[in-house]
């Protein structure tokens, strides 16, 4: 059974995390936070999705690690280590060592954003900013809901039509009517009436939810603290080059702790909730 129990936090909570891990990849281009975010995105991908269809995922995405690498090193001539020309043209370690770790980036960063998809539903999104961004939310949950409906949709125009003629044609159509019919309703529900908006997934933060609101800042807080004091980096030109400080592996165990904390968090409820059926 998947209990995801931290897919039942906050949307506060779900939001603030995945922008953290965001922001924290985005700024510290480094290889050991690059792997820590793969490997536990990949992680919770594959208990939110399933096995089967995580996997197929996170191979698609390691494919981006070779076509990055491969390209960076066709277009790209910088660096001292050449182990090949082509065209004339020399073919660096750091290049291919700088796409490599990009393909990792981008790979990541997909995979965040899948986790994310899947956690902050479009009713999240509208409790989340329906009252400050209220035209913003509908649209973005729209948006969310839009390119699932029309997977969904085409899966069954052919099943049911042999020919693979009409099958866009017909998507259009069934988009277009299913936008008649969302403005239809909201308008009838009363949508951008002058009344205090109301919202389906409405409710407070509660102490659980404060709790690990602060363990997200403290442990992200505390990695960037670490990583900046301790003059961990590592540079790709013109040659390789890899320092870590003191307090640059105390940077690596908070980041650890943070990128794997929700699924820790699941964990925890699956032995717990094992443990209640194997009683039963």
């Amino acid at each position: 059974m998947n209990l995801n129990f931290f897919a039942n936090m906050h949307p506060t909570v779900i939001f603030s995390y995945f922008v953290i891990c965001l922001l924290v990849m985005i700024f510290f281009f480094d290889p050991v936070i690059l792997g820590i975010f793969f490997l536990s995105q990949s992680i919770f991908l594959l208990y939110c999705k399933g096995i089967y269809q995580g996997m197929k995922y996170v191979f698609g995405c390691m494919g981006l690690w070779l076509v990055c690498a491969g390209v960076n090193v066709l277009v790209n001539h910088r660096g001292t280590t050449v182990f090949g020309t082509i065209f004339g043209l020399p073919m660096t370690l750091e290049c291919a060592t700088y796409g490599f770790f990009t393909g990792v980036f981008l790979a990541s960063s997909l995979l965040l954003f899948s986790c994310y998809n899947i956690l902050m539903t479009s009713e999240k999104i509208m409790c989340l900013f329906g009252n400050v961004l209220p035209r913003f939310s509908l649209v973005f949950s729209m948006i969310l809901r839009l390119v699932p409906k029309l997977k969904r949709d085409y899966e069954k125009i052919r099943e049911n039509q042999k020919l693979q003629t009409g099958i866009i044609s017909a998507l259009v159509g069934l988009a277009l009517e299913d936008s008649l019919e969302t403005g239809v309703v909201m308008k009838y529900r009363g949508y951008g009436a002058d009344t205090t908006r109301t919202s389906i997934y409405a409710r407070k933060m509660k102490p659980l939810d404060w709790a690990l609101l602060s363990c997200f800042i403290c442990f992200g807080g505390a990695g960037v603290f670490f990583y900046v004091s301790s003059g961990t980096r590592m540079e790709f030109f013109p040659y390789l080059a890899y320092t870590v400080g003191r307090n640059g592996w105390l940077s690596y165990g908070a980041i650890f702790v943070l990128a794997n904390l929700p699924m820790m968090l699941n964990g925890m409820e699956e032995i717990k909730w094992r443990r209640i059926v194997s009683k039963i």
